[in-house]
């Protein structure tokens, strides 16, 4: 019998994360499904749980923890919980390019 909180929805989707720590590692995955309060990646490696996650999306960084890690045939699939979502970058850094503008070339632009 099903005990999950939330439904989950299958995905298959290739990201870059970063397991954030001395040093900070840099990593590819691949999203195997999600829900509103966690995601299960596939990845090469096995990490640690209780390590701290950023996961890359078009136009988001998720920041979450991994609650588990287990064998799978292709790697090591990890859930992971969600912390924070920081969406709308590309929009902030279309703002941040046009305060790097000089004044000028900001006035015309607008």
């Amino acid at each position: 019998m099903e005990q999950r909180r939330e439904p989950r929805f299958a995905i298959q989707q290739r990201v870059p994360v970063t397991l954030l720590g001395e040093p900070d590692l840099r990593r590819s995955a691949r999203i195997e499904n999600v829900s509103g309060r966690g995601l299960g990646l596939l990845m090469k490696d096995a990490v640690r749980p209780g390590a701290a996650i950023q996961i890359e999306l078009e136009n988001e960084i998720v920041l979450g923890e991994v609650i588990y890690c287990r064998p799978e045939p292709e790697g090591y699939f990890l859930g992971v919980e969600l912390d924070q979502v920081l969406s709308g970058l590309a929009e902030l850094a279309a703002r941040l390019d046009e305060f790097s503008q000089p004044t000028a070339t900001r006035a015309q632009s607008r």
